[in-house]
């Protein structure tokens, strides 16, 4: 993969919306052939490793409006953005990685955050992997 632009989303918010922006940037440039990876910190990486990706809890998090808007993008696109991520890591330029401070804070089961990243890595690696990253996100 690499020579390949690198794309770098460091990941710590949970609320739907934002899990939502971030798997959608991170599918769309990885399909674009670029070298992808998203790093998952605190409630991000909680939703991630539960799994927790269904528009229904937009109403839980942002009342009515979230309700609707949560209607309204299950219509436009009925693929879950779990099925999406399934799909799009499949072509191999699309990397997940917990940080291992967040793993031990959000009192995470390694095991399973392990089954759902493709490894839970310290500070100082994640560090060396993103530097040169044509674009990095905080999201």
């Amino acid at each position: 993969m690499s020579g390949k632009k690198k794309f770098v989303i460091f990941a710590h918010s949970g609320t739907y919306d934002k899990l939502y922006q971030i798997v959608t940037l991170a599918i769309t440039a990885a399909s674009m052939g670029r070298e992808t990876y998203v790093f998952l910190f605190f409630w991000a990486l909680k939703r991630f490793v539960n799994e927790e990706f269904s528009p229904e809890v937009l109403g839980a998090e942002f009342g009515e409006e979230g309700e609707k808007l949560g209607k309204r993008m299950s219509d436009m696109n009925p693929v879950s953005i779990k099925e999406l991520l399934i799909e799009v890591r499949k072509m191999g330029n699309l990397k997940l990685y917990a940080c291992s401070g967040a793993v031990k804070l959000m009192d995470l089961e390694e095991k399973k955050v392990k089954s759902k990243v493709d490894d839970i890595l310290g500070l100082t690696t994640i560090i060396e992997i993103t530097d040169g990253a044509e674009t990095q996100l905080f999201i």
